[in-house]
C-alpha cells in the first residue's frame, strides 16, 4: 500500500496505526516506512509511505537505495525535442501547453531553479501556493510531480513541462503512452507510483518470499 508521506505522522501517528491494526485483524503482519523515489533512480524527490504486509512471515524487507547519485531533471529531459508554447512534436505525449502572453512574461524572469521572487513585483503573483511559479533546477531531482504541474516551468524552455517530460520524471519509459485529454494525462502521471520505485519494492517482496521458502525447506530437511 502506498500513500502520501504525511500519513505516517497524521493524527499523531494514530492513522498509521489504525491501518496496521486493520491489516493485523485480517491476519497480516505489517510494517511501513517513508521511501524517497530519488533513492531508486527516479529523477524526482517523492516521499511516500509504503506499507508491506505478509501472512506468512514477520520479516518485512524494504528496498535499500539502489543509486550512488541522484538523477537530475536535466539528465531525464535533455534529449527531448525543444518546444515553445503550444508547439507539438512527433514524440508521444510531448506537446507543449498553450500559455498566455502574460504567463510567458512572468515565467521568462525566473532562472533555472528560481522562484516567483524573480518576477518583477508589479506583475508577481501575490497569493497562491508558494510551490507554484518556480522553475525546475536542472542539476537536481525534480519536486514532487502531481496531477497539476501547469505553473512549474522547464529549467531552460519558457513553458510548463509536457506530459512526456513529467512521465520521464516519474521514470516511465517513452513506450508507455498516456491517453485522454491533456489534464487527464497529467493526472495519470501525477497519481502513479514511479515504476523504478515500484520495481525495487517488488524485488524486496520477492526477496521476502524467497527467504520464507528457504526457511520452510530448511525446517523440512
Amino acid at each position: 500500500m502506498e500513500n502520501v508521506a504525511r500519513l505516517y505522522t497524521h493524527n499523531k501517528t494514530k492513522t498509521r496505526q489504525e491501518i496496521i491494526d486493520d491489516f493485523n485483524r485480517l491476519g497480516y503482519y505489517v510494517e511501513c516506512k517513508v521511501l524517497n523515489s530519488a533513492n531508486y533512480g527516479v529523477a524526482q524527490v517523492r516521499n511516500r509511505v509504503i506499507f508491506i504486509g505478509s501472512r506468512v512471515t514477520n520479516e518485512i524487507v524494504f528496498p535499500s537505495s539502489s543509486v550512488e547519485k541522484f538523477k537530475s531533471v536535466k539528465e531525464a529531459l535533455h534529449d527531448l525535442p525543444i518546444l515553445e508554447s503550444s508547439e507539438s512534436s512527433t514524440v508521444p505525449n510531448h506537446n507543449a501547453m498553450n500559455h498566455t502572453e502574460q504567463m510567458l512574461t512572468k515565467m521568462s524572469f525566473i532562472p533555472d531553479g528560481g522562484d516567483r521572487n524573480f518576477i518583477p513585483e508589479s506583475i508577481r503573483p501575490k497569493s497562491g501556493d508558494v510551490r507554484k511559479y518556480i522553475k525546475y533546477s536542472s542539476s537536481k531531482p525534480s519536486v514532487t510531480v502531481t496531477g497539476d504541474m501547469r505553473k512549474i516551468f522547464h529549467y531552460a524552455q519558457n513553458r510548463a513541462l509536457t506530459v512526456r517530460e513529467l512521465a520521464r520524471l516519474q521514470s516511465f519509459p517513452d513506450s508507455f503512452i498516456f491517453k485522454g485529454k491533456s489534464i487527464s494525462q497529467q493526472q495519470q502521471v501525477g497519481n502513479a507510483v514511479p515504476p523504478l520505485m515500484a520495481e525495487e519494492i517488488a524485488k524486496s517482496i520477492k526477496e521476502m518470499i524467497k527467504r520464507e521458502y528457504e526457511f520452510k525447506n530448511d525446517k523440512r530437511a
